[in-house]
């Protein structure tokens, strides 16, 4: 197989995203994932491990290892930490069961 035929990541999750339950999980992970893009690309910015980052917002390497992995959404006192420890806002939206970030 030549590398021009694999598909693109966007193409197979787009496949994915046809499967009931795939887009059922998909669909209840999503504030999670964004609020684990967000710590990512923070830590990345900024040159800081997990570690580091944990001890910025005082928690621990552990608990920052499981946001980043977006499989569970932080609690409302859990983004307060990280927003008082970074700066960072976190404008949420709850609208029919779902939550969402609010676009700044």
């Amino acid at each position: 197989m030549k590398l021009s035929d694999l598909k693109s990541a966007r193409q197979v999750l787009e496949e994915h995203k046809q499967d009931p339950e795939f887009r059922a999980e998909w669909d209840r992970t999503a504030f999670a994932r964004d609020v684990a893009l967000r710590i990512v690309r923070y830590r990345s910015e900024n040159n800081l491990t997990q570690s580091a980052f944990a001890r910025r917002v005082g928690m621990t390497q552990s608990v920052i290892a499981r946001l980043e992995s977006g499989d569970q959404p932080p609690s409302i006192q859990t983004l307060a930490k990280l927003s008082k420890g970074t700066g960072m806002d976190f404008e949420i939206k709850f609208t029919h069961g779902s939550v969402e970030f609010v676009a700044a």
